[in-house]
């Protein structure tokens, strides 16, 4: 069992304000303790006290005084020295002795290409370059391509600055051997000690300056785990760096290994055994080197802890050496914030990848949540280790994900960067460093990297390791599958990895990475190029139609089996002829698995679509169409349906109600149930509901697996969309989040919660749905259609005097295809009005039940037709990733909107004014009526695009050109395909179809007199105009 740890660092005195008073204090407070070995004959190491080093860094910045000219006062400005080489004790010397003349050292890599040197030169504005002789020749080529004259100097080695003392230096006190003593501490402490600069992963690399004090304050992070310590860390990176001066401030001996040797799992062993630490610092990389290396856990085990950083332990790695008995601390921090948090905690708690802020970050620290249920972490103004800002508020966003931990809401689990995402050609998100990690910690994986940008599915493109020699692709996937697996149950459905997705590298191909062994990405992309698109190729290749002719009958058998297979289910009988796929969970990156199966192992005669899946989701509609295919026997539309009698089926199906028979409910008030409560307009609606004083409860039906859960995802909703600061602690009470699944008939709810609701509630808004314009209108039958006609029978169940109101969020969707309308009423719709996809269809069925229930009992049911919503008026939230702020965006890139020639005429409603004119008319006394009312939640106005939106853009400071639709698609297709950098790019297909030329087609317009004279907020809503799109325009810019 590991030994206790001192919880202090030896005391301080007074407080260092910069590096060099940080090395004085401790040589005059611990004079006999060493701090730092090195081992110069590569074996045996040398051990230095912070006098000695001190005495050293004196010498070394005596000799660098005859070649630099020292910085005198501390009104002149920093003086930028570089240092290139490798982390050696010369290197580390030499780092003093600049901090020693008041210099600012540039530290760079040595693994970054010659113009990367010159710019990060040219932007320090950094003359000096201290270079060990095997970079000077680097330097000569760098020097021959510099704008202005680089003064090389070569690095001092232990000869100029370690002989026997000089005679000179006898009866020298530390403040003799001082030679910034014309500077103002007070000042200097906020001023550049260091330039360390990032990995150039999508650019040239950028200079990050770090302050005395930031850097102390890191060290001050570091002294949590107080132990004699061996790192690998190079010293150029933020980690190394914080390890070399945690050394010095806690007074534990680090020692650093033989930066002339190579880091193997042998040379990191021997280090070990020869230290006996009690601590080891390294980047995942080298732990994994260390543990597969015969002996290396072993080695490990001797240290008290391990710590992890610069990039992501993958889990399977952290797992292993955790139930080797390995006490794992993951370490975060940033070259822009310096160290933040770690897994510190007791013995018994092996979740080493969750990880705590340090005590006196956590002040400085803040939690924003995206869409996708992860959050990023942004560092605050007044963190003394902040050194960049990126928000109008002085914040830092770092672009790091996270995932809170489910039941300590401390514990933080770091996902992956915003860089990493992969935005596939769907237009789903995925995260693969949980999946590459898994991989790579396999014994037959050297590197392993996710590809799929733009594409249908995502890839592997793997370099085994050198235990692969001489076997076959087959024998590798063999033995890397286990790894696959595991990683693919850390990612969703959508974003799995199947066999034949992996593609294979050549034994010992090199590939771009930073210094701490971490791929650049971009880099490895722009490498690979012609690899990766061969392995798209050939899956493609491997898809095309030539196996197997099938009876339909055989067919049926062949979609069943596979259809089981993808969804893994466990009683096949659940799976019948009719049972639509997706109402068993079919995703779709299993669609498109499904499809490629097909196409290698069937033969269809013709070209099978893009969305077969979708659009004949049931064995027996799937099983024909391929029957029919392969035959040519002419389609018919699902046996015969068109999708209007389709449409009417379903009508027919669940247009059966019960009456209403009242009880003895005693209950006053407005209770109150809203589905949807996790989207932005169920935030709004929740929200202002729990702030109305006749509201006594709102209970959110939420799709999770528990209270806690759907209780954290309504809170976080309402975070999200900046309504939950405005709530009360009464009005919070009132919000009661119960996990839910409208397709079962008691809602997925226990007897005693549905019986509660059965007693109480008196209004129900139904505002949940699946977006998904791919599925065809029988796959919302389950979720949807059917969870309508329950939530109805919960209304006619009521208790209450008369049945709980029904009050339906529709959509225009359902009637804007309405033939030849202008003007679309507030009128029951017509079948053939719904736009021709499953999602706008399931809209116009239930608003059909709603009109089946109203004219069939006394059920008071109401449609509300919900228009364009933009974002609320106060703050200006508007999702960055629908199509209008995209378009928006494309200024940065494009420099350019489109302005079509005939003008574009839109009907936006805020977010808020929607969900206030839906409270309005969902409040308004319950009446029996025969036919189901229709309101219209859309602006009375219509908004004008090029007279209206463009002028208030440019008014809130955009500047931008506007061209013709078409020009402005052809800037799009030109400029860079990579999502990240040009998110609007994801959206290239809707835009070429929106913007096929220069005039556009306007939508009808909605007429809103019923709903206006319903709704006070709606008869009263502004224009959007002016200052609301200028808030837009703030929102949009804090991510751009």
């Amino acid at each position: 069992m590991p030994a206790r740890i001192e919880n202090t660092p030896a005391p301080m005195d007074e407080a260092p304000l910069t590096l060099d008073h940080l090395l004085r204090l401790r040589a005059s407070q611990i004079p006999d303790t060493p701090v730092l070995a090195y081992p110069h004959n590569k074996k045996d190491y040398t051990q230095y006290t912070a006098p000695q080093l001190n005495a050293l860094a004196y010498r070394a910045a005596r000799h660098y005084k005859k070649s630099i000219t020292q910085r005198t006062s501390s009104e002149t400005p920093e003086k930028v020295v570089a240092l290139l080489g490798i982390s050696n004790f010369d290197y580390v010397i030499s780092l003093l002795a600049l901090a020693k003349l008041g210099m600012t050292a540039l530290l760079l890599s040595t693994r970054i290409s010659d113009e990367a040197y010159r710019h990060l030169l040219n932007k320090a504005g950094c003359l000096h370059i201290i270079v060990q002789p095997a970079f000077e020749k680097t330097m000569e080529r760098v020097r021959s391509g510099h704008d202005s004259a680089v003064n090389v100097v070569r690095m001092a080695s232990r000869g100029v600055y370690e002989p026997e003392a000089d005679p000179k230096e006898k009866g020298l006190t530390l403040e003799d051997m001082r030679f910034d003593t014309e500077l103002d501490m007070e000042v200097e402490k906020s001023r550049s000690a260091l330039i360390i600069h990032s990995s150039g992963s999508t650019g040239l690399p950028k200079p990050i300056s770090q302050t005395h004090l930031g850097i102390i304050n890191g060290a001050f992070g570091m002294s949590r785990h107080l132990a004699t310590t061996f790192s690998a860390l190079p010293i150029f990176h933020i980690y190394g760096i914080m390890v070399l001066f945690g050394a010095i401030y806690t007074g534990k001996v680090t020692s650093f290994i033989s930066a002339e040797q190579p880091i193997t799992g042998k040379n990191m062993i021997a280090g070990l055994k020869a230290t006996r630490p009690g601590m080891l610092h390294s980047v995942p990389y080298t732990l994994k080197m260390i543990a597969e290396m015969g002996g290396g856990i072993e080695a490990m085990k001797m240290c008290k802890f391990v710590g992890c950083g610069g990039s992501a332990c993958p889990d399977e790695l952290g797992d292993k050496l955790t139930a080797a008995g390995i006490t794992l601390v993951s370490y975060y921090g940033s070259s822009e914030g310096g160290a933040l948090l770690n897994s510190s905690r007791p013995e018994s708690d092996k979740e080493w990848s969750y990880l705590k802020a340090i005590p006196h970050a956590l002040p400085y620290i803040r939690w924003d949540k995206n869409n996708e249920g992860m959050y990023e972490l942004a560092i605050l103004p007044g963190w003394p280790s902040k050194v960049l800002t990126n928000n109008p508020d002085g914040s830092y966003s770092t672009r790091d994900l996270w995932q809170r931990h489910p039941t300590d809401p401390l514990k933080w689990k770091y996902v992956g960067r915003l860089d990493d995402t992969i935005v596939l050609s769907n237009g789903e998100n995925a995260t693969p460093v949980a999946l590459e990690g898994s991989v790579r910690d396999n014994p037959y994986v050297d590197q392993v990297v996710c590809v799929g940008v733009q594409q249908p599915t995502l890839g592997l493109l793997v370099i085994p390791s050198e235990r692969a020699i001489g076997m076959s692709r087959a024998a590798i996937i063999q033995k890397i599958w286990p790894s696959v697996e595991a990683g693919n149950s850390r990612m969703p459905a959508y974003a799995q990895i199947s066999a034949e997705m992996i593609g294979f590298l050549p034994i010992g191909t090199p590939y771009p990475t930073t210094d701490k062994g971490t791929v650049i990405r971009p880099a490895f992309y722009r490498t690979f190029q012609v690899q990766i698109e061969s392995m798209y190729a050939r899956y493609e290749e491997s898809n095309a139609s030539g196996g197997a002719s099938l009876s339909e009958e055989e067919l049926k058998a062949y979609v069943r089996n596979t259809i089981t297979k993808a969804l893994k289910l466990e009683d096949a009988t659940t799976l019948t002829d009719d049972t639509d796929f997706f109402s068993l969970g079919l995703d779709s990156l299993e669609s498109m698995q499904i499809q490629g199966s097909i196409r290698r192992e069937l033969n269809t005669r013709k070209q099978i679509g893009q969305n077969v899946v979708f659009e004949k989701p049931t064995v027996r509609k799937l099983a024909r169409h391929l029957y029919r295919l392969r035959t040519g026997e002419a389609e018919k539309e699902d046996d015969g349906q068109s999708q209007i009698e389709i449409m009417k089926g379903l009508v027919e199906k669940y247009s059966h109600f019960e009456q209403h028979v009242p009880a003895n409910s005693d209950k006053q008030g407005d209770y109150i149930i809203v589905t949807g409560a996790t989207g932005s307009l169920g935030a709004h609606l929740v929200s202002q509901l729990a702030t109305k004083p006749s509201t006594l409860k709102v209970y959110c039906l939420v799709r999770a697996k528990d209270q806690p859960s759907a209780h954290e995802r309504t809170i976080q909703s309402l975070k999200l969309r900046r309504t939950y600061e405005d709530l009360s602690a009464a009005s919070l009470s009132k919000i009661i989040a119960l996990p839910s699944d409208l397709s079962d008939p008691h809602l997925g709810l226990s007897e005693d919660v549905y019986a509660e609701l059965l007693d109480s509630i008196n209004i129900v808004i139904h505002c949940a749905w699946q977006v998904n314009f791919n599925m065809d209108v029988s796959s919302f039958e389950s979720a949807h259609i059917k969870g309508s006609h329950n939530l109805m029978t919960l209304c006619l169940k009521s208790r209450r005097s008369g049945p709980a109101s029904f009050n339906f969020c529709s959509s225009i969707s359902s009637v804007a295809s309405t033939p030849g309308a202008v003007t679309i009423p507030e009128t029951q719709p017509k079948y053939e009005g719904a736009m021709p996809m499953g999602y706008a269809q399931s809209k116009l069925v239930t608003e059909k039940l709603c009109n089946a229930a109203a004219g069939r009992t006394t059920l008071s049911a109401r449609v509300l037709r919900i228009g364009q919503i933009s974002g609320d008026t106060r703050f200006g939230v508007w999702n960055a990733t629908e199509a209008i702020p995209l378009t928006v965006r494309s200024t940065k890139t494009l420099g350019a909107l489109p302005a079509p020639v005939n003008d574009e005429v839109m009907s936006w409603v805020p977010v808020d004014v929607a969900a206030g004119t839906i409270i309005d008319i969902s409040c308004l006394p319950p009446i029996a009526q025969k036919e189901a009312p229709v309101f219209h939640v859309s602006h009375p106005k219509l908004l004008s695009w090029n007279n209206d939106f463009l002028p208030a853009l440019r008014a809130a400071g955009l500047e931008f050109e506007s061209v013709k639709p078409t020009e402005w698609v052809r800037r799009l297709k030109a400029v860079a395909q990579d999502a990240d950098v040009n998110p609007e790019i994801k959206l290239l297909e809707f835009f070429e179809g929106k913007y096929a030329a220069d005039e556009v087609r306007n939508a009808p317009y909605f007429e809103t007199v019923k709903a206006c004279a319903a709704s006070g907020v709606l008869s009263g809503v502004e224009d959007v105009k002016g200052d609301v799109v200028g808030r837009y325009l703030e929102f949009w810019r804090q991510g751009w």
